[in-house]
């Protein structure tokens, strides 16, 4: 179980990539917004098969 530190740095993470999401979508750039997700995917999955 992590730590209420540990939790809080997961996050802030996760606010920093919403952020650029927004932003992008915003911007009008849903490509951009869509490499994001899917390389934020790919960081859940491999810290899923730990």
């Amino acid at each position: 179980m992590p730590t209420d530190m540990q939790y809080k740095d997961g996050l802030r993470k996760d606010k920093f990539l919403n952020d650029l999401i927004i932003e992008a979508i915003k911007d009008g750039d849903t490509e951009k917004a869509l490499e994001y997700l899917e390389k934020d995917n790919e960081r859940i999955e491999k810290a899923l098969e730990e």
